[in-house]
């Protein structure tokens, strides 16, 4: 468990470098292209209109939720107090949307508060995954829907993941998952899976080949190679 909470610091530390060197640079409008892809994927699940009390968990700079039409929009993420401080996120919110800083080991939300809750690829940055998705369930109303979108490995991939994280190649990610455990894990925990849609290895792997960064390449050439894996989640 130590072992863990270091990794999770030192994710945090790796996680501020990453957006420092990129403040300048990185165009926060992909945002609104996944707030499109999101509302297209949930459509037969939930209504998201302007009564729809939403929560993203790690919502980073600015959060998808940031193109989300609704009056009761709540953001969380540990390094809230970083991203608040950085003048270029800091403008580009929606001053609607209510910021906090925490931790989704321990929302700080009455339970069954929200209708809607987005959680995309942070769970592979948290301390406790488990404790995570149980709070998500606790803050969830009976029948509310999950958006949750996670990197997913086979399990070569997560072998060879895990080898580069304990000689600190990739600092930035304390868990890696497979499929299987992910569904395990949420099935578990109260949820049901109503929809399930990945990318495929395969179109990660010839992106990751291609890509100029060494990192990159290493992954593709030890075929560590991610899938990125949606899964739409309804409160049992």
């Amino acid at each position: 468990m130590n072992d863990i909470k270091t990794r999770w610091h030192l994710a945090q530390t790796y996680e501020i470098k990453w957006w420092n060197d990129r403040t300048d640079t990185i165009d926060l409008d992909y945002l609104k292209y996944y707030a499109e892809d999101l509302l297209e994927e949930v459509r037969d699940v939930i209504t998201i209109d302007q009564t729809t009390c939403i929560l993203e968990i790690g919502s980073g700079p600015a959060g998808i939720l940031t193109f989300l039409s609704s009056d009761n929009r709540h953001a969380i993420d540990p390094l809230e107090d970083y991203f608040s401080s950085i003048e270029q996120y800091s403008i580009f919110r929606d001053k609607r949307v209510k910021y906090q800083q925490g931790m989704g080991e321990h929302l700080p939300y009455d339970d069954e508060y929200f209708d809607f809750i987005i959680i995309d690829n942070v769970l592979d940055h948290c301390n406790s995954p488990e404790d995570v998705v149980k709070e998500m369930h606790r803050v969830l109303r009976p029948g509310g829907v999950v958006y949750f979108r996670q990197n997913t490995y086979h399990v070569w991939g997560k072998m060879i993941r895990e080898l580069l994280e304990l000689i600190r190649i990739d600092r930035g990610h304390p868990h890696t998952f497979l499929k299987s455990y992910l569904e395990r894990l949420v099935q578990q925990n109260g949820f049901k899976i109503l929809k399930k849609k990945s990318r495929g290895y395969y179109a990660t792997w010839k992106s990751e080949l291609r890509s100029p960064r060494f990192i990159d390449k290493l992954k593709a050439l030890l075929f560590a190679t991610r899938d990125k894996t949606l899964y739409v989640l309804n409160k049992i």
